[in-house]
């Protein structure tokens, strides 16, 4: 089972936070969530390896301080395209069965977390197999896992959980519906923001928050917002 984190080109991340935060924050708080996410895929003890999915630099550096392996989508390729394309390369040159698909935007995902998602995931009386995590709304996808890795299609366009289940049952699956607590915040808005704050000062994310500054001005927006 190999885990595979698309990581998009970091001038175009969190774009729904640019009124709060300047690029060059948005671009040293997805590298934030990116190195939280990563860190737990690396102490999971049912992963075989981790792919990170992306044509930047950064990726390059993060995959080096990691001892990740990374690959590079065709510049054509939309998200979906490109798990396709990496699912191959891992079926291909790692003999991947299964792939497990995690945003960089989850940092509050644990060890323990993944461990305990793959376990019932291996445990599935249902061969092929899909595991499907909402996010909190229950509308996009924090985690899928497939094996084997073309088990269905993959969609992830921001309201793809339910695609994901229908997608499953289509092809005569039962999907496992896992609903977990560190997999259900991704971080889009100012709200998500806070809500890390409250759950995750420790995580490498949220010592960024804090030393940049931006949880002091986002106490600074809800005392404004409180005040008559």
């Amino acid at each position: 089972m190999w885990a595979i984190v698309p990581f998009k080109a970091l001038e175009a991340a969190k774009q729904r936070l640019a009124s709060l935060l300047t690029p060059a924050e948005r671009r040293d708080l997805m590298l934030a969530m990116a190195r939280d996410v990563l860190a737990a895929l690396c102490q999971s003890a049912r992963l075989t390896g981790v792919l990170i999915v992306s044509r930047t630099a950064e990726a390059d550096a993060l995959a080096r301080a990691f001892a990740t392996e990374r690959f590079a989508e065709s510049p054509d390729a939309d998200l979906p395209g490109a798990l396709r394309q990496a699912s191959g390369y891992l079926e291909e040159h790692f003999q991947a069965r299964g792939v497990m698909v995690i945003p960089a935007d989850v940092p509050l995902i644990t060890p323990t977390e993944i461990d305990q998602v793959l376990e019932g995931h291996a445990s599935s009386s249902t061969e092929p197999a899909v595991t499907v995590i909402p996010d909190a709304d229950n509308l996009g996808t924090n985690c899928l896992i497939l094996s084997p890795p073309d088990a269905i299609d993959f969609i992830f366009d921001g309201r793809s959980f339910r695609p994901h289940v229908n997608a499953a049952f289509a092809q005569g699956i039962t999907p496992r519906i896992v609903p977990t607590r560190g997999f259900q915040l991704d971080i889009d808005t100012a709200h998500d923001l806070r809500a890390l704050l409250r759950s995750g000062r420790t995580t490498q994310t949220g010592t960024y928050l804090e030393k940049s500054g931006i949880a002091g001005r986002l106490s600074a927006v809800d005392n404004d917002e409180l005040s008559p």
